[in-house]
């Protein structure tokens, strides 16, 4: 994320020539009362778009993340017709980091790493949200 308007203003130049499908978006610039504020919970199910929010907030030191490391799997594809009724699905962009990571086959390892209680599930508990949410109240 650019750091001034200096830097906002050439990032905006960067991308405006390229793929219109990118769009770089801010709040504004500098800390945010909600920086450091923010819990994150994941799992093995959580994967996509959600990885790449997660990502972001833990390299950013934006948001603690907490539960269980994310699956890995933020590759986009396209489906092709290559005929007689078949169809083929290939990867066309993958999901970077601003620091050059990848997420895919990796994916994001919490902060506060909590396993799963089948048992509590079971009794109508879910012991992960229980945890995010005490570190939220200590905030």
């Amino acid at each position: 994320m650019p750091g001034s308007r200096t830097e906002l203003l050439l990032t905006l130049l960067r991308f405006s020539f390229r793929d219109k499908s990118v769009v770089l978006l801010t709040q504004g610039l500098g800390p945010q009362p909600f920086h450091n504020k923010i819990v994150v919970l994941v799992n093995e199910w959580t994967n996509s778009a959600a990885e790449m929010a997660a990502s972001f907030g833990a390299e950013n030191r934006l948001a603690t993340i907490v539960g269980k490391k994310t699956a890995g799997n933020v590759l986009g594809a396209m489906n092709f017709k290559v005929g007689g009724g078949y169809w083929l699905r290939l990867p066309i962009f993958g999901w970077y980091t601003s620091q050059g990571q990848c997420i895919e086959g990796h994916g994001v390892c919490p902060d506060i790493p909590v396993e799963v209680s089948p048992e509590a599930l079971a009794d109508g508990e879910d012991n992960q949200l229980a945890r995010a949410m005490e570190i939220v109240k200590s905030m």
